[in-house]
């Protein structure tokens, strides 16, 4: 089954150049250009100290960030995402924080799609109390509880009704707990240019929820300072400031391909076929 681009002509970007025209209206609807690259401790620190003058905290400076991410029974999606086609969307749960009842839980497309080169991110959001995400993974109809939550909000029941029909019709369930511990920083002078640094990436195939747990296995080998263990990421709207290409150049820090989500279905793919 190939389940790339299931509404790929509604939310693919306009692109002029390397600026995109058709930018973020809210928070439930994200479009940007993002980059990763994977660095060290050493790295991380050399690169702050020259740019953290243009930098500022973000709102979620310092966070848990759990994610839940949903597939098919073959991993269609993880395995899309480790091919890399031109267009390509994954389905996960999110949260910035550990749940203390009320936090909220970001169910979302996310997708990706490389135009003249450049890389552009977009995700449709539906926001969720952590309680009602709870109902909905028991079997609760997902537009239902949209429509209590977001009465009378189109942009929210309209991604419901994505969600739900995307869920549906190929089968998707929740496959695999992701988290990291983040810190995130934007611009100073450009709140659009966001910079995060996620570390402990660490995973779960069991207890698919967001309730406290230790039961996770570290990704990255657990010595004092693995190399290139660091996942940085950036996001912005346009292009790069040059304060921050500079620095990237002097410290010949370069754009890697690295999904979260790809990169652990591997680890345990290739596990499970030497235990065969």
């Amino acid at each position: 089954m190939n389940v790339t681009g299931i509404i790929t002509k509604k939310r693919q970007p306009r692109v002029s150049g390397k600026t995109i025209v058709d930018k973020a209206c809210d928070d439930r609807t994200i479009e940007r250009v993002e980059e990763k690259y994977l660095i060290t401790k050493e790295e991380k620190t050399a690169l702050l100290k020259k740019i953290e003058k243009n930098l500022k905290h973000d709102e979620f400076y310092k966070e848990e960030v759990l994610s839940i991410y949903f597939d098919t029974k073959n991993s269609d999606l993880a395995i899309n995402s480790i091919e890399r086609p031109a267009f390509r969307e994954k389905l996960r749960a999110r949260m910035y924080k550990m749940p203390k009842g009320k936090s909220d839980v970001f169910l979302e497309v996310k997708s990706k799609v490389v135009v003249k080169k450049t890389k552009i991110g977009n995700k449709r959001r539906l926001i969720l109390k952590e309680r009602d995400f709870e109902k909905f993974l028991k079997g609760e109809s997902l537009i239902s509880l949209a429509e209590k939550s977001h009465k009378g909000e189109f942009q929210q029941l309209q991604i419901a009704r994505e969600l739900a029909y995307l869920m549906d019709y190929y089968g998707l369930e929740p496959r695999l707990f992701i988290a990291a511990d983040r810190v995130a920083f934007k611009g100073r002078d450009n709140p659009e240019f966001r910079l995060t640094f996620d570390e402990n990436l660490r995973f779960r195939e069991k207890d698919l929820h967001f309730k406290k747990s230790t039961k996770c296995e570290k990704y990255f080998p657990s010595t004092d300072s693995p190399k290139n263990s660091i996942i940085m990421e950036v996001k912005t709207m346009n292009a790069m400031p040059p304060w921050f290409v500079a620095e990237l150049s002097r410290l010949k820090i370069y754009p890697t391909r690295f999904s979260k989500y790809g990169k652990i279905y591997q680890l345990i793919n290739e596990r499970n076929q030497k235990n065969v």
